[in-house]
């Protein structure tokens, strides 16, 4: 099984940042340089490290852009921030039969939610059982490599899609499986489909934040400790300019 990081930003470039990012981001990265003392790209390359000696952990499966798997081998596809249980494949290998395109699961969200309707939906989710919004989350699955399906690995929308219109073909794991980090960092964090966010805003996510990676661990998911910790000690380097 192969490991698809399909982000492919070098955040350790700061100077190339500007032309790799959405041109409607850069007042947001701005705005993160001059309230922070730890620069949007240094911050954002750090997460990644913490991800990537998380990738290196997982058992049996390999890294490798999307070019380098052979067709019909079977793709996680994850972000670059996201991780995954060590021992993923083994659930993996015990439910994908022959006649199956996927596998999906339910990851577990290590968040502050974005605002009150995105509050209430996990609330809803949480303690009401309601589905989820989309039938895929952004490293919730894994799919049979073929021709043409690389924009599946690439949106968890067109995942969610295909694995409705084949919900026959397409196997559920039970939870525990991947954790998505969606840090003070993230786009969805700042608003990417507002024009804007203030200094004020970010400020109350940070201090958040800093709350939530304190809890060292995800509920039910011990693996999770380590790289909780580090980025509780990532986020207490992460400093307000005055």
């Amino acid at each position: 099984m192969f490991i698809w990081v399909r982000t492919s930003i070098d955040w350790s470039d700061e100077a190339a940042l500007p032309s790799l990012v959405k041109p409607e981001f850069l007042a947001k990265l701005e705005l993160w340089n001059e309230t922070f003392s730890i620069p949007y790209s240094r911050f954002r390359h750090e997460v990644c490290e913490i991800a990537r000696l998380n990738l290196s952990r997982v058992e049996r499966a390999l890294v490798r852009p999307w070019d380098e798997i052979p067709e019909g081998a079977v793709v996680l596809p994850v972000d670059d921030d996201d991780w995954f249980a060590p021992d993923i494949v083994r659930a993996l290998e015990s439910q994908f039969e022959p006649d199956r395109i996927g596998l999906r699961w339910t990851p577990s969200y290590l968040e502050v939610p974005v605002g009150l309707r995105h509050r209430l939906e996990g609330l809803r989710e949480r303690h009401l059982g309601a589905p989820p919004r989309h039938l895929c989350a952004t490293n919730g699955y894994a799919f049979v490599k073929r021709a043409g399906m690389e924009n599946i690995g690439l949106s968890h929308l067109a995942a969610s899609d295909l694995f409705e219109r084949e919900s026959a073909r397409v196997g559920v794991l039970s939870d525990g499986h991947s954790v998505v980090n969606r840090t003070l960092a993230s786009q969805t964090t700042l608003f990417h489909r507002r024009p804007s966010i203030s200094r004020r805003v970010v400020l109350r996510k940070y201090r958040r934040y800093r709350r939530l990676y304190r809890d060292r661990t995800v509920a039910g998911m011990p693996w999770t400790a380590e790289y909780v910790e580090r980025m509780a000690q990532l986020m207490d380097q992460l400093e307000p300019r005055p």
